[in-house]
This record gives C-alpha cells, sequence and structure tokens, in this order.
C-alpha cells in the first residue's frame, strides 16, 4: 500500500473514532469544530512524516546498511592489522601476504583514497626495501629487480600518503600525523629516493634491459621526484638535506633526465610520446642537433607535415651551421613544386657544399623555371665546370639558346624578313648545338628524346641554307642522331 492512502485510512479512522467519542455531548457543533481542528493537525504532521520516510527509503537504497557498512570497515581494520603484522615480523616478513592485505583495503569502500592505507603500503614497501638490502650482510643475495620495484613503489605510496594528509581534500585522513610522523613519512621517502640516485639508477637498470617502456616510466618519475612536496618539505626544514637534495636537483641533471626521456621514448616506437618529449628535450643542450634531426624524423613518420617543417625551420635558425635542415627544406618545397621556396633554401645549401655539382643543376633548373635565364646559365656553367656528365645542364643550355632563336625566328617570319632569316636566325641556332652535341654525348641510355629533336632542327636548318658547304656530312649527322633515338632519318 502507498503511504499516503495508509494517511487518507488513518485520517478516516481518526474521524469517526472522535467523532463517536462526541455523541452525547450538549454542544457538538462546537466540539466537531474542535474535533476537525485536531484531526486537520494530524493529518499534515502525520503526511509529513510519512512523505520524509518515503524520501530516505528511495535514498537508502542506494547506499549500505549499517550492517554492510561495519561488516566494511571491520574488514578495512582486518586487512589493516594484518597488514602489519605481516610486514613488522621480524624473524620471517611476508611481503606477498601483506601486499595482498593492502590491495584487498584499497578495494575496500572506505579504503579507496584513504591515507592510512596508503601510509602502511608505504611502509610495506619500504620494510621490504631494508629486508632485500640488508640480505648480503647475512650472506644472502641482493635482488635488483625487487630493490627497485620497491624503492619506486614505496616512495609513490608515501607522496600520496603525504599529500592526503596535507591535504584532506585529496583524500580520506582517518587520523591526523604529528609533526614526528610527517618527519618520518619525509625520512623514509627520501631514503627510498636517494639509494636509487633519485631513480636515475632504476631508469638506468630497465633501460639495459631494453625495456625502455619502465626506463622511461622511471625516468618521468625522476623528474617528477625533483619537484615532489615531501621531498621539497623535508629539504627546507633540514639543513643538511637542503644541500644534498640539491645536488639531485642541478640542472644539468635535470636536463639529462629529460634528454632520457626522449631517447627511451623514440626507443619504444611510440611516436606520439616521442614527439612530446623530444620538445621537451630540445632545449635540454644535451645533443642538440640530433634531439632536432629525431623530432624532424618523428613529425614525418606521423605526417605531420606542418610539425614536419616546423621543427626543420627550428633547427635551422638555431643550428644554422647544420646542413641537413636545409637540404630537407628544400626537398619539402620541391616536394610541394613550391619552386620559389625552394630557391629561398638551395643558395643556404649550396653554401655548406660548394663543390656538389648536382645541387648546382637544380639551382639552373629552378632559376630556368622562374624566368631567370641568364642565371639559369650562369648555374648551368658552374654546375658542367665540376662535373662533364649533366646531361641536363647541357640540354638546359642547349634549350635556352634554342628557344632564344626560335623567337627571333618567329618575329622574323611574322615581319616577312625570309631573306634574313639564314643569316641572322641559323647562327643563333649554331649557339645551343655545341650544348646539344654534349648533352648527346652523355646521354648513353637514350632518355631524352628531345635532345634528338633539337639536333636534327638545327641541322636541317643549316641543310636549307643556301650557302651550306657540307649537306653529306649533315645528312650523317641527322641519321646518326636519328637512328640513336629510333627517329626516322633523312
Amino acid at each position: 500500500m502507498h503511504g499516503l492512502d495508509a494517511v487518507r485510512l488513518c485520517f478516516l479512522f481518526l474521524y469517526f473514532t472522535m467523532l463517536w467519542s462526541c455523541i452525547g455531548q450538549k454542544n457538538r457543533v462546537a466540539h466537531r469544530k474542535k474535533i476537525m481542528n485536531k484531526i486537520l493537525t494530524l493529518f499534515f504532521s502525520v503526511s509529513l512524516s510519512v512523505a520524509a520516510s518515503v524520501a530516505v527509503a528511495q535514498t537508502s537504497t542506494a547506499k549500505l546498511t549499517p550492517k554492510e557498512q561495519k561488516a566494511l570497515r571491520d574488514s578495512l581494520k582486518r586487512d589493516m592489522r594484518e597488514a602489519r603484522l605481516y610486514t613488522n615480523d621480524k624473524s620471517s616478513p611476508n611481503f606477498t601476504s601483506a601486499r595482498k592485505h593492502i590491495e584487498s583495503a584499497f578495494k575496500n569502500p572506505y579504503g579507496k583514497d584513504n591515507a592510512d592505507v596508503t601510509l602502511q603500503a608505504a611502509n610495506t614497501e619500504f620494510q621490504c626495501f631494508r629486508v632485500e638490502r640488508n640480505k648480503p650482510a647475512t650472506g644472502g643475495n641482493m635482488d635488483e629487480k625487487v630493490i627497485y620495484a620497491s624503492t619506486a613503489a614505496g616512495f609513490k605510496y608515501y607522496c600520496d600518503a603525504y599529500r592526503m594528509y596535507r591535504h584532506p581534500s585529496v583524500g580520506k585522513a582517518v587520523s591526523v600525523p604529528n609533526a614526528k610522523a610527517y618527519r618520518q613519512m619525509q625520512s623514509n621517502a627520501y631514503e627510498l629516493y636517494r639509494c636509487t640516485q633519485g631513480f636515475r639508477a632504476t631508469a638506468g637498470y630497465y633501460a639495459k634491459q631494453k625495456d625502455w617502456k619502465s626506463a622511461h616510466d622511471y625516468f618521468t618519475m625522476a623528474l617528477e621526484a625533483m619537484d615532489s612536496e615531501i621531498l621539497l618539505d623535508y629539504a627546507r626544514n633540514e639543513p643538511a638535506v637542503k644541500a644534498d637534495f640539491a645536488k639531485f636537483r642541478s640542472d644539468s641533471i635535470r636536463q639529462r633526465l629529460l634528454y632520457s626521456c626522449a631517447v627511451s621514448a623514440v626507443q619504444m616506437q611510440d611516436h606520439a610520446l616521442a614527439i612530446k618529449e623530444l620538445e621537451a628535450a630540445k632545449y635540454s643542450g644535451i645533443e642538440p642537433n640530433r634531439i632536432r634531426q629525431q623530432l624532424c624524423k618523428e613529425y614525418l613518420i606521423l605526417k605531420d607535415t606542418a610539425g614536419y617543417e616546423r621543427a626543420l625551420r627550428d633547427g635551422a635558425n638555431l643550428l644554422p651551421n647544420e646542413p641537413w635542415y636545409a637540404e630537407n627544406l628544400l626537398n619539402l618545397a620541391l616536394a610541394r613544386n613550391d619552386h620559389k621556396q625552394a630557391l629561398a633554401f638551395i643558395d643556404k645549401v649550396i653554401e655548406f657544399n660548394p663543390g656538389n655539382a648536382k645541387t648546382l643543376e637544380l639551382k639552373g633548373q629552378l632559376q630556368d623555371e622562374a624566368g631567370d635565364l641568364d642565371g639559369a646559365i650562369a648555374s648551368f656553367m658552374q654546375a658542367i665546370s665540376i662535373d662533364t656528365t649533366l646531361v641536363v645542364s647541357y640540354s638546359s643550355m642547349g634549350r635556352i639558346y634554342y628557344n632564344r632563336a626560335l623567337v627571333v625566328e618567329e618575329s622574323m617570319v611574322e615581319a616577312r624578313q625570309f631573306d634574313a632569316i639564314y643569316d641572322t636566325v641559323v647562327p643563333m641556332y649554331e649557339v645551343a648545338l655545341p650544348y646539344y652535341n654534349k648533352a648527346f654525348a652523355n646521354d648513353t641510355e637514350r632518355k631524352d628524346s628531345s635532345i634528338a629533336t633539337a639536333i636534327r632542327t638545327i641541322l636541317y636548318k643549316r641543310f636549307q641554307n643556301p650557302k651550306c658547304r657540307n649537306p653529306r656530312q649533315l645528312i650523317r649527322r641527322y641519321n646518326e642522331v636519328s637512328k640513336a633515338y629510333g627517329m626516322s632519318p633523312l
């Protein structure tokens, strides 16, 4: 039955009961009014209490019952007690069992984000570290992996517990440590930090194993530990610790850690992470050229052209004596067919290597495309002065001179100056012929048929000249060139 239905029945029952009780009394009207006032008052109070009870019932269904809450609290106390017993057993500590109870405590709703549970986890790892470290003193063998795992876990737990105690909003602090307890946490955390050289030894251990993910995690942890609240507070209050801790926080160590984070991320082949770490490490001052070149390569792997170009320009500006950046900026511009940008970079590339004939030839091609024909000829001449086998340089110069002659010829034809063509234009074509002949001689694979077309045209024009003195020699040369490129002879 719904709560409001019960209220209605209660109201009717009370009404008739009190009405019956007033039968026989003289002033029935007055009594009825009095009864009605009492009933209305009772009705509202009962309605409110029922509505409140319904709301509470709806809310409590999403919560634990008191019995369940007690059971969870008891379970948490039991796990904490067992963890302490297994950890502090001087004759035979069982850290595996202690960790199981701590793990159970963390899963408990009352143990999650609980500073006391976190502190116990830290103390367990700290004791594990100490026991393992002292094994050689009793004739045992120390396991490096156990040392590194327990120091890292213990330090992290101490940092978390310290933060929860200092800032209760971060987690649940069941108890409030005194100054001595705080100092003990700080001291233990610093011992774990110091014995691993600020976790650099831990990272180095995994780097030697080629476990680059773990190495990266611990290099990162080493960086974060330098600015951890627990150690900074400890150093602030302990002058001796302050001087020692300052050595671990030097700029050189920080820069080396940034570099190591980048190297390990690259080795992991996690390209997005590598870019993030390389961007952070590029100002470390350690192997700046290697870092920046690798950053460019990582952007290229991810096909991030904008990032690739930005990194190249950054490297070219900050490392002006390194040709790699200018060369790749040139290649990028060429890939985009942006010849204007390519010309802007090619002089820098030539500056680094002025004896590279191919680069000079490329500059000539870019100048040719830009319409700077005199500049192109100068670049081609410079290129063939270094390498006399450059087909492109020879054929390009031949084409430039050929086209100049062709323009003059077309204008004379348009002006109907036919008689002057042989005396004026043919000698201009003759200027192009030696370059085409050189190109023909070096194009042994016969890839560029335009060379043959140009030579045949120039020879034919010479042959048509009434003043031609050696027509048979011209025909023989014409047919030789035609045969070489599979063209029809005369």
